[in-house]
């Protein structure tokens, strides 16, 4: 039975139309049946093998149940044959019953079912579209590069964003500062109350200075030593200096060497307060300084060093009245009374062997000498011609120099025994007009070298010359010490002077000089108004203005800007 059964399923296994093979694919070839291995559990053990030549059916697919073609719940083990795929009875296996077909409907047809219909042949079904491999379908899960591209993605956009943000933060917070810096420097209005000054017109010449002087000569040569301050008011009979034989040179460096070190001393002591009333004659040597050291600045920064030397010897002369002035202060210091005694010692011994020069007269000393002290006189200056004048003004030096090494019958000093002192000039017609220096006038004499203004300068000589300038001789007796070393200088001579309320010409808006008005901005309230104004007289610097009409502004209690360009009329003034 089971022989006829196999049989009949071999011969309709083979009476089956053989499938086409997929074209490129090798011819199907038989191999030989192998007798499977009932301990293995795989579809690949259940799998019924053809005779030779023929094609085994494709089995019929089951559903899955969990693990390989068992039923769940059901392993497969010993005692139980293995099964094809298509329940058919393995061939391998002759004791395996085959399955009734009218129990097993859905078998394979044989002898005894040929009632039933056969099989139609399912209809082919179109393969699905192709699907782009770059786009990956919906439910498929995501490999982990694409979860790394996916972060780095994430990552990068986060990055951006924070990048962005912090750009934009960085330039609110430098607009912020920009605009704070910009409002911190920017020009603000400057606010200054109007006040009486005078404006000067002034006309620039070449002086010579003349004193009446008496000189004194040494009877001996040798190494001068100065026992008077420059500039210095001596007594009748007072020792001046002293001259010093050559082989006392020794005596004469240790002296100037204790004097350098007394000074020394001197500043450490004022320097830590232990010197009183030190600080006030500094104070007063230091208000004479001011003047002349911004004089000094100002030749540096144009290039004018030809007053050099003037300016040293006046800062020499204040010095020195300065140290002679500290020598009075009560200096309680045991270096000081040491080297106090050393100095006395070393004048001692000079003086054993050198000549003393005393002052014959009082007045005022100087030891710089240029041979022009017998030669120009108060009488030469009232008396001599024009020319004559001309050529001492060309001729003399500016600062006078002292040499410290004298021979028998040189003149060392001079003591002007008047506190009057001349200057002479040449004006021009065309700078200013002779008619307004009479004799008797008086007039501003500025010494910009020195930092001086003389004022009250009286005209006592007016020479006209033939081309076009004329001789001005003036007389003074102010500042005689601060131009005892001064033999000529660049002077200014004020023409007009013109007093009222003084502003500066920048504060000035839209000045008609032509006419004499002009415009200031004032704070009124705290708010910028514009004010006219007539202009007296003015300047390089300063105008002189006063209000227009019956006004009573501007006055000393208005308040002007002395920047009007940092503002306009309106704007709030802070």
């Amino acid at each position: 039975m089971s022989d006829n059964n196999n049989e009949q399923w071999f011969n309709q296994d083979n009476d089956a139309p053989r499938k086409k093979r997929p074209t490129g694919k090798k011819p199907f070839k038989p191999t030989a049946k192998v007798p499977p291995d009932p301990a293995r559990k795989g579809p690949s053990a259940q799998r019924t093998t053809a005779p030779a030549g023929k094609r085994p059916q494709k089995p019929a697919q089951r559903r899955p149940s969990g693990k390989g073609n068992l039923p769940q719940g059901r392993p497969q083990g010993a005692g139980q044959p293995p099964k094809s795929s298509q329940g058919r009875p393995n061939p391998s296996n002759p004791n395996q019953k085959r399955p009734d077909p009218a129990k097993n409907p859905k078998g394979n047809p044989g002898k005894n079912n040929k009632h039933k219909k056969p099989e139609q042949r399912k209809k082919p079904v179109a393969a699905p579209p192709a699907k782009d491999p770059a786009i990956p379908p919906k439910d498929a899960k995501p490999t982990p590069n694409e979860i790394r591209k996916q972060s780095s993605r994430r990552k990068a956009l986060v990055n951006s964003v924070i990048a962005v943000a912090v750009v934009l933060a960085g330039i609110a917070i430098l607009l912020f500062v920009v605009h704070h810096l910009f409002d911190y420097f920017a020009v603000k209005p400057n606010l200054e109350f109007v006040s009486n000054g005078n404006i000067e017109h002034t006309i620039g010449a070449r002086a010579i200075i003349v004193r009446d002087e008496n000189v004194v000569m040494s009877d001996h040569g040798g190494d001068f030593v100065t026992q008077a301050a420059e500039g210095s008011r001596v007594a009748a009979g007072q020792t001046i200096a002293m001259v010093v034989p050559s082989d006392m040179q020794t005596v004469v460096d240790n002296l100037r060497n204790t004097q350098s070190q007394i000074s020394d001393v001197q500043q450490e002591l004022i320097a830590q307060g232990d010197a009183e009333g030190a600080e006030i004659i500094y104070s007063d040597i230091d208000q004479s300084l001011s003047p002349i050291i911004n004089m000094l600045r100002l030749d540096s920064i144009e290039g004018n060093l030809s007053e050099l030397s003037s300016y040293a010897s006046s800062i020499s002369v204040l010095l020195n009245q300065r140290e002679l002035e500290l020598e009075d202060l009560d200096f309680d210091d045991e270096r000081l009374r040491v080297l106090r005694s050393d100095e006395r010692g070393y004048e001692s011994q000079l003086q054993s062997r050198a000549s003393i020069i005393n002052a014959p007269e009082p007045g005022i000393v100087s030891f710089k000498l240029d041979g022009l002290e017998t030669v120009l006189t108060y009488e030469v200056l009232l008396n001599a011609d024009a020319g004559t004048i001309g050529d001492y003004i060309n001729s003399a030096v500016g600062v006078i120099n002292s040499d410290f090494m004298v021979e028998a019958g040189d003149a060392v000093s001079r003591i002007a025994s008047n506190e009057q002192q001349y200057i002479a000039c040449f004006l021009n017609e065309s700078d200013a007009p002779s008619s307004a220096f009479e004799v008797g006038t008086q007039h501003t004499i500025i010494v910009g070298s020195e930092g001086l203004s003389i004022g009250k300068c009286i005209v006592e000589r007016l020479t006209p010359t033939s081309n076009g300038n004329y001789l001005v001789v003036f007389s003074t007796t102010r500042y005689v010490e601060d131009l005892l070393d001064v033999r000529s200088a660049d002077i200014e001579v004020v023409i007009t002077e013109t007093r009222g309320l003084r502003v500066p010409v920048t504060s000035l808006v839209n000045p008609d000089y032509s006419r004499g008005v002009a415009s200031i901005y004032i704070n009124d309230q705290g708010f910028c108004v514009e004010l006219g104004v007539l202009i007296e007289d003015y300047d390089r610097e300063f105008a002189i203005i006063k209000p227009m009409g019956d006004g009573t502004t501007p006055n000393l209690q208005t308040v002007y800007i002395t920047n009007p360009s940092s503002v306009s009329p309106g704007d709030q003034v802070s």
